[in-house]
């Protein structure tokens, strides 16, 4: 396998794991940089992480542009992981966990 390669399955699985855990819902994302282009990185198209299969990861450039989205819709929070990339160029992975807010009147 490639580094490429592994590094898909390595998305995938860590989605997995995430959410299978609790630790994410429909709310989180994980992301890499991609091994062979630094100004792109590796993100799932918007799916709940549990399930996130190999061909729902896309490449983005570190503004959010899609590389090869075709017709998939990628998550509105790109921006956040391309900015995470962009900034510090040392990371290799992210993981965006947002949360949705509840609030109560009374």
């Amino acid at each position: 396998m490639t580094k490429l390669e592994l590094l898909l399955e390595e998305i995938v699985t860590a989605n997995r794991i995430l959410a299978r855990e609790g630790v994410v819902d429909s709310f989180g994302h994980v992301s890499a940089r991609h091994p062979d282009n630094p100004q792109h990185f590796l993100l799932s198209r918007a799916r709940a992480p549990d399930c996130i299969e190999r061909a729902d990861i896309m490449e983005f450039t570190l503004e959010g542009d899609a590389v090869n989205a075709g017709e998939r819709a990628p998550y509105l929070e790109r921006f956040i992981h391309g900015g995470v990339y962009e900034a510090r160029r040392m990371f290799t992975r992210s993981c965006t966990i947002t949360v949705r807010a509840s609030f109560r009147s009374g």
